[in-house]
């Protein structure tokens, strides 16, 4: 009587380790996937960010409503700036456009961010408001005296 030995035979270790090393592959895959998805995301948050900032400036009036452009300073050095101004129908009012960019890996990354806003120039600043004359005092006006 013959004796079956218990184990595996070649075939079945071979196929184990053939789907062994695709779902590797597939999951080495869905890393970089992931990873390069969470560049992106990294990217425009820190784009809208600056995007914004730059708005900021132009609406509190530190930069002028004229079309401008530049670099950020600091950690922010790659990235630049431009930003357009269309009147937009109403006197002083503007559709600003700020658009950042910066090189990632031979690919340059754009966003743009716009807003319609009055030009803060034109606007004057709470030092400039009149202060209104006091209200006249009663008993110094006409009337009668008991």
């Amino acid at each position: 009587m013959k004796s079956r030995r218990r184990g595996f035979s070649l075939i079945e270790v071979m196929l184990a380790l053939t789907i062994m090393l695709l779902a590797l592959a597939a999951i080495g895959q869905l890393v970089g996937i992931g990873t390069e998805h969470g560049q992106i995301a990294r990217l425009k948050m820190r784009s809208t960010r600056l995007a914004e900032s730059k708005l900021a400036e132009i609406e509190c009036g530190a930069l002028g409503m004229t079309d401008g452009s530049g670099t950020f300073d600091g950690d922010d050095s790659q990235w630049t700036w431009t930003n357009t101004a269309q009147p937009a129908g109403p006197p002083n009012l503007y559709l600003v456009t700020v658009t950042v960019e910066r090189p990632v890996r031979g690919i340059t990354f754009t966003f743009a961010l716009g807003r319609m806003m009055y030009d803060p120039a034109m606007m004057g600043s709470a030092s400039q408001a009149e202060v209104p004359p006091p209200p006249p005092d009663p008993s110094t006006t006409g009337g009668t005296a008991p």
